[in-house]
């Protein structure tokens, strides 16, 4: 792949952005991504004019909208036409969703005057019935090229999910338009949508719905739309930074890629901690040699949004593409993390510090939509401030949490939050309570940065941040045992396919029991270092010959999201022990074997079958299979002052 800085590519062109007919069509492509149901701001901190942290609180959708709101006006005033995208994600990682679920997304995105939507992986988190409700009750289209819901009933009949949209030029704007015939000659942009290829290994419930190749699908939709005459074609995808730059390389084309999934910060956000990724608006060149891509994401939680200018010639081929993710922030400042009344800063510096943030790179203050932040106060915020219940901790300083060592501001120990969960594990499946029960001391435990959805805010810690935000999925805790070398071989396989540029990283393991430095030795390969297993007379090499036992989440240890090595250990047979919550006692479901089950498309997903039941009751009434959610309550219940003491390090990844 051959990549070239949007700026340089624009000026190498000398190319304007004016949008005479004679000189090619100019768009403004407004996008976010993976919002995960972040409708408040999130806490964050930026360095202040001394260096020093400056604690405040950064997007959420009131705020979002204002943001995109503005940037159509701008667009419309300089007579560009613009189209609002969203990368896939809404779901999942808020205690907003948790209460209310796709019911709250509907109706806060049918507030946002969005044009078309990725189908995510999360969309699928909270069944297929929800799914469609969300699909047929939104007020724009849905997109996946590459899916295939003929033998899925609940989503067979749906005319908001489809392969693409198309969108005719009207008055310097674009407006849908149901066929190109409809458009009457008159200039037309298609989007596409992609949904991941392997989708059946990453979301829990896909039904009957079968996922196609992403290249071989984006390249018969794009070539379907140019024989109809479509000149200037956009794919929406939910795959990830790594696999969109791959996309942008195999398939002719596409004019730009709106991504998704591996919550790409593209830019230099190192001043507001969240550290520096690829450059925004890269150009990759297609196989052809002859066009070019444009390729952008938009981070994540709503923190940011992204907004790329495109120009065409008059053939309807891409010339240039600029623009930048712009940081949304708020007039809210605080000299201490907690962000409490006494720790706001002083009435005579807030001009002073406003002036200071406005002047920031990639950064804009942003004042939230007042009907949209009266809707989430009224409506919802009332109901998810009774869910959080008892404080059971408190910090001083945020917890922080990042997916990849050394990303988001973070050194090469990556994510202290992590680490701390990692700790609750082990310690709650070595308890006399569940050990009545499974009958092996455990002497490992590993979780996967995706499975933690939050940081922990500075200030009090209630139940609800680690139900609702931290671990809000439904994760059963597993107990199998595994050989040294096959550790080994599962942590190095899942590392390196965390370190390629732009990958997504909710894979990366972060461990207690053990610990691990893993050195980069190439652009998808680590070798690991140092691998010690910690026993009674300390730290010891871990032995290749022997087996020990490890908890990690039931979702991981089916092979699901990159584990695959876990399912094909349990291939044939398992020792493994799956445990439930039932009227809050522990309660074992022992697992027989984990089978992977391939679909018409070739893609695997991945089911344990147990010895004794069709599969755990997790909707059943009485039953809590938040398993690690309250490992980790009844972990800082023991020792509220957790934060105060230094964890020692488990995780080093040098790169």
């Amino acid at each position: 792949m051959r990549f070239t800085s949007s700026l340089l590519f624009s000026a190498m062109l000398l190319a304007g952005c004016g949008s005479a007919p004679e000189s090619g069509l100019t768009l403004s492509l407004i996008h976010i991504n993976d919002t995960h149901s972040q409708f408040d701001g999130s806490p964050a901190s930026v360095k202040d004019a001394s260096g020093e942290p400056l604690y405040t609180y950064i997007g959420g959708h009131p705020r979002l909208l204002t943001k995109a709101q503005q940037l159509r006006a701008q667009a419309a005033q300089e007579g560009i036409p613009a189209l609002f995208l969203h990368g896939g994600d809404a779901f999942k990682g808020s205690a907003y969703f948790e209460l209310f679920e796709q019911r709250i997304n509907i109706d806060v995105l049918n507030r946002m005057n969005i044009d078309a939507m990725a189908l995510g992986n999360h969309e699928f988190d909270i069944g297929l019935t929800k799914l469609a409700d969300f699909v047929d009750k939104v007020n724009f289209p849905i997109l996946a090229a590459n899916i295939d819901t003929a033998a899925e009933p609940l989503l067979a009949n749906s005319q908001n999910l489809k392969p693409y949209s198309l969108f005719v030029l009207d008055n310097n704007q674009l407006k849908p338009v149901a066929s190109v015939d409809a458009a009457a000659g008159r200039a037309v942009v298609a989007v596409f949508g992609l949904a991941l290829e392997d989708m059946r290994a990453i979301a829990p419930d896909t039904g009957a719905v079968v996922f196609n190749n992403e290249i071989q699908s984006a390249q018969r939709t794009v070539d379907a739309l140019s024989a109809q005459g479509v000149q200037h074609i956009i794919a929406l995808t939910h795959l990830g930074h790594q696999r969109d730059l791959a996309l942008a390389s195999a398939v002719n084309g596409i004019d730009a890629i709106v991504g998704g999934h591996s919550h790409s910060l593209l830019g230099d956000f190192r001043h507001w901690y969240l550290g520096a990724q690829r450059p925004y608006a890269e150009i990759v060149s297609n196989p052809d040699g002859k066009g070019q891509t444009c390729v952008v994401q938009a981070g994540q939680f709503a923190q940011a949004v992204g907004q790329a200018r495109l120009k065409f010639n008059p053939a309807g081929q891409l010339i240039s593409c600029a623009g930048q993710n712009t940081l949304l922030a708020s007039t809210d400042y605080f000299s201490s993390a907690v962000r409490d009344k006494s720790s706001r800063i002083s009435t005579d510096k807030q001009a002073q510090t406003e002036r200071y943030i406005a002047s920031l790179p990639r950064t804009a203050i942003v004042a939230e939509d007042a009907a949209l932040r009266s809707v989430l106060d009224n409506t919802y915020l009332p109901a998810v401030q009774q869910a959080y219940g008892a404080v059971i901790s408190s910090t001083e300083t945020e917890v922080p949490h990042v997916r990849l060592p050394g990303s988001g501001g973070s050194d090469k120990h990556g994510s202290p939050l992590a680490g701390y969960i990692a700790d609750a594990m082990l310690k709650y499946v070595n308890q006399s309570a569940v050990q009545n029960l499974v009958k092996r001391p455990v002497q490992l435990s590993l979780v996967a940065a995706g499975n933690i959805r939050a940081p922990l805010a500075a200030g009090e810690v209630r139940e609800g941040n680690i139900r609702l935000e931290v671990l809000p999925f439904d994760t059963p805790l597993s107990v199998l045992s595994i050989s040294g070398a096959e550790l080994r071989a599962l942590l190095t396989d899942i590392i390196s396919q965390s370190v390629v540029a732009g990958a997504h990283t909710g894979k990366f393991p972060y461990v207690a029991g053990i610990r691990y430095v893993a050195k980069q030795a190439g652009p998808d390969t680590v070798e690991l270092i140092t691998l010690d297993i910690k026993l009674e007379n300390g730290w010891q090499a871990v032995s290749a010959r022997q087996h020990y036992n490890l908890v990690t989440t039931s979702y991981l240890a089916d092979g699901n999201d990159g584990w695959q090595l876990l399912q094909q250990l349990q291939a044939e047979q398992s020792d493994r022990q799956d445990i439930i919550l039932r009227h809050q006692q522990p309660q074992l479901y022992p697992v027989a074997r984990v089978e992977a089950i391939q679909d018409s498309s070739g893609a695997q997903s991945f089911s344990a079958r147990y010895r004794n039941s069709d599969g755990l009751p997790c909707k059943t009434e009485g039953v809590d299979c938040k398993v690690a959610a309250q490992a980790f309550i009844d972990y800082l219940k023991a020792d509220p002052q957790l934060w105060q003491q230094k964890r020692e390090p488990t995780v080093t990844l040098q790169r």
